[in-house]
This record gives structure tokens, C-alpha cells and sequence, in this order.
């Protein structure tokens, strides 16, 4: 494979990722079509038809990353995880925030306009720091001697927001991973029953035949285009976390000490 060709297929799997984290967050309902639509409905949505060269012959697929203690009979409770890095569940503001306590600024900080306005621009990880560290500024501006209230209440609406996006996006992400499994033993189950079929020259050319080979070979390569989304997929509550982070610091070097 040349470097434009691992190139490009690098930027595909960037979109593919930014759609499936889309949809694991939504409830994982967009991660499902592809695979229930089947060849003719995906033939007709990929560009050109379907792959530009022809799938390599079907074989069992390797198990997803996280799915080892499951399929060696031991289970844990992070058996759905599939992501190299680490699962870190809800964030705690401690490790973030040495500001004051925000347990009851969580519960009102929406029903401040000023500061439900501004949560969502500091949120969205399109937003530029030096965008959001002047929204800060004016925000601290127009609060006046109640800046360190008020600051503590945007810092409750930042991290409230991002830390339900994140376990948004975490139980998608194990949901995704427990639906790539099941593919995974459909095409393992299909590449086995069409191995024993191979045996046979009649069957092999027979019509039938054909319309199972081709509907595993692209339950193979959604398996595959999926996966490798994943890889960037898995990134995202890392990311997000070290937003969690950036705000509070931000934030936090407005209040009065």
C-alpha cells in the first residue's frame, strides 16, 4: 500500500469515526444501518457500487480489542470496553477544580442565562482556546464583584455538560463494541458454513451461493471500515476529559483568591 493509499484511507476512517461518534452517543441507532441494510442498500449508498477491488476470500475474523476475558469464559465488568486506552467512568471535578465546592452550583447553574448562554460555546471541542478564554474574559468583566460565583456556576455548567457527553459517548462505545462482536460470530459462523459449501463445484456457482459470498464480503468490510473508526473513536473521552481540564484552568485563573 502506497502512502497516499494509507493516507486516504486514514482520512476516510477520520469521517467514518466522526459519524460513528455521532451515532454511539445518540444511542447507536446510525451504527446499525449499514449492517441491516445489506449489499443492495449499501451498493446503492457507496460511492461507485461497492468496492473498487475485490475482498479477499472470506475468513473467521480476528476478535475486537477488549473481548479476550469474554471469550476465554471469564467476564469482567469491563468485557464491552474495546479500547486500548484505560476506561475512566464519570469524572470527578476535584481532580479539576480547586475552586469552591460546585455540588449545588450543579444543580442551578442552568437557571442563570448568562452562564447557560455560554456553557455550550465552551463545551464544543470546535471552539478554539483563545476563542474561549475571551468569552471567559468578557464573561468575568460583566459579572463584576460577583465574578467568583458567577465563575463557579459557568465551571458546573462546563463540566456537568462534558461529563455527560463523555459517559454519552462511553456507553456508546460499549454498545458499538458488544454489535461488533455479533458481527463478528455472524461472519466467523458464515465463513465456515461457506467453506464447507466451497466443496462442492455446483453449489459453488449456483446463485445462492453467490448472494451469501458477497453478503459476507461486505459484512467483512464493514467489520473492517468499523474498526478501524473505533481506533479514532476510542480517543474521544480522552479528549474530551483534557477539555474538562483546559476550561477549569482557564476558569479558575479568573477567580479572586
Amino acid at each position: 500500500m502506497t502512502i497516499t493509499q494509507r493516507a486516504r484511507r486514514a482520512a476516510t476512517a477520520r469521517l467514518a469515526a466522526g459519524a460513528l461518534i455521532a451515532a454511539v452517543a445518540a444511542g447507536g441507532a446510525a451504527a446499525q444501518d449499514q449492517t441491516a441494510a445489506g449489499p443492495a442498500t449499501l451498493a446503492q449508498a457507496g460511492a461507485g457500487g461497492g468496492p473498487k477491488t475485490p475482498l479477499p476470500a472470506p475468513t473467521p475474523r480476528a476478535e475486537q480489542p477488549g473481548q479476550g476475558r469474554a471469550a476465554q469464559g471469564k467476564p469482567g465488568p469491563d468485557s464491552d470496553w474495546p479500547c486500548i486506552q484505560p476506561k475512566v467512568g464519570a469524572l470527578s471535578y476535584g481532580q479539576m477544580w480547586a475552586g469552591p465546592p460546585l455540588d449545588e452550583a450543579i444543580a442551578k447553574w442552568r437557571d442563570d442565562p448568562h452562564v447557560a448562554d455560554l456553557v455550550p460555546l465552551l463545551v464544543a471541542r470546535r471552539t478554539k482556546r483563545d476563542e474561549a478564554q475571551a468569552a471567559i474574559d468578557r464573561f468575568t468583566a460583566a459579572a463584576g464583584p460577583e465574578k467568583n460565583a458567577q465563575l463557579t456556576l459557568l465551571f458546573a455548567g462546563v463540566f456537568s455538560e462534558i461529563n455527560a457527553a463523555r459517559s454519552a459517548v462511553i456507553t456508546g462505545i460499549e454498545r458499538y463494541a458488544r454489535k461488533q462482536r455479533a458481527l463478528s460470530e455472524r461472519i466467523k459462523e458464515a465463513s465456515l458454513k461457506l467453506a464447507a459449501e466451497r466443496k462442492d463445484m455446483a453449489t459453488q456457482m449456483s446463485p445462492e451461493f453467490q448472494k451469501k459470498e458477497e453478503a459476507l464480503n461486505w459484512d467483512t468490510r464493514i467489520y473492517d471500515e468499523r474498526a478501524q473508526a473505533l481506533t479514532y473513536v476510542c480517543e474521544s473521552p480522552v479528549i474530551l476529559e483534557q477539555l474538562a481540564f483546559e476550561r477549569g484552568r482557564d476558569i479558575q485563573a479568573k477567580l479572586d483568591n
